[in-house]
């Protein structure tokens, strides 16, 4: 059996890039738990985000102003930590061009392990997502074994896979200049979450409650039978102190590798959402009013391309896009055995738990 590492007794030093959204503020919930309850018990939580978190309600918390391309302000916020969690970055599905995902995903990435590695950080969790097996075509079932595109449909898929690789890579002992192995090394490994939901969910809860709001709401897309992978965030947040903790362990298992992570059965996108809409008090679109993926497809590809032409005399982010368009319209389906067999990992929260807090949260707050 691994020994437990002694940061589990003493408290670590955890530093979150991307610490002020979506997956940063479970994190920051799970890591704030009574220490039996958490894999990792926190005695400092750096929050490092090119904008503040909305409440910082515990001393043991620190919000750093930066961004994840400033390779000199991440060796400031890397110092005396203990672990990373790289949950920083650019979420697009088409509306930002390529050389800004590039630049944020993958540089700021290697900046974020250049400064870890300057630091001697011990572990670094790695948030990536399914998306790096999306290349267009449906997936069911997918696993950690089935290779990575050749090609891929869309630039955020490319650089969260070319991020993920340069992470992977990053587990290795670090040397000093006359090539002697010192006695800290970095751990890494990689998170890849399903279609995340949750309290504060900027994208899927937040674009559909918007469209309830403003009575936009109106039709489903596809025939209703493709299934669609979502994970409840703290079940998300739970896995990667899991992850956290093999890494700091004496020869624990996760260093070098990459896990799903899925938590409930796999459902349509839009049945999956109807409780949730339903629970803050807006109606879905019933199952008989949906439109053909072709159709709906091609007026997103007339939206999309209205959005790129009007670039410079105006920006506009469409909700309705290809890609979102193609992804709730395919089978995307996953498996989490690796992270069940190897972590330990079980759902934190239940299906019912998870959907209330999120009714819960969007009830309070509205949409982000």
């Amino acid at each position: 059996m691994p020994e437990t590492s002694p940061l589990k007794s003493k408290g670590a030093v955890v530093l979150i890039t991307g610490g002020s959204g979506f997956l940063g503020a479970a994190l920051v919930r799970e890591l704030l738990k009574e220490s039996h309850e958490s894999p990792i018990r926190a005695k400092d939580i750096r929050l490092f985000d090119i904008r503040p978190p909305d409440h910082i309600h515990d001393g043991r918390v620190q919000y750093i102003s930066g961004d994840i391309r400033s390779l000199e302000a991440l060796k400031k916020a890397c110092r005396d930590v203990d672990i990373v969690f790289h949950a920083g970055a650019l979420i697009d599905w088409g509306q930002r061009p390529r050389t800004l995902l590039y630049d944020v995903n993958v540089n700021g990435t290697n900046r974020v392990i250049a400064a870890a590695k300057a630091s001697r950080v011990k572990a670094l969790v790695y948030t990536s997502t399914m998306d790096v097996l999306y290349a267009g075509r449906p997936i069911i079932n997918g696993d950690e074994r089935a290779p990575l595109p050749k090609r891929y449909t869309m630039a955020y898929a490319e650089t969260k896979a070319l991020a993920e690789w340069a992470v992977l890579a990053a587990n290795a002992p670090v040397h000093d200049t006359s090539g002697q192995k010192k006695t800290g090394s970095l751990r890494t490994c990689a998170i890849r979450p399903c279609g995340m939901f949750g309290e504060g969910d900027p994208y899927h809860v937040s674009s559909f409650l918007r469209m309830a709001q403003k009575g936009r709401l109106s039709f489903r897309i596809g025939n209703g039978k493709a299934l669609f992978q979502h994970v409840y965030v703290g079940n998300v947040a739970h896995a990667h102190l899991l992850a956290a903790k093999s890494l700091l362990e004496q020869g624990g298992i996760a260093a070098g590798r990459v896990y799903f992570i899925t938590d409930f059965e796999a459902k349509n996108f839009f049945d999956y959402l109807e409780p949730i809409i339903s629970g803050i008090g807006y109606s879905m679109p019933p199952k008989g009013r949906s439109l053909p993926m072709p159709l709906v497809y091609a007026i997103a590809w007339i939206v999309d391309w209205t959005s790129k032409i009007s670039r410079p005399l105006f920006r506009f982010y469409p909700q309705l896009n290809r890609t979102s368009v193609a992804m709730v319209s395919r089978d995307l389906t996953f498996t989490g055995e690796r992270a069940r067999a190897e972590l330990g990992y079980r759902p934190l929260y239940t299906e019912e738990e998870a959907i209330a807090r999120t009714i819960e949260y969007f009830k309070s707050h509205g949409p982000v």
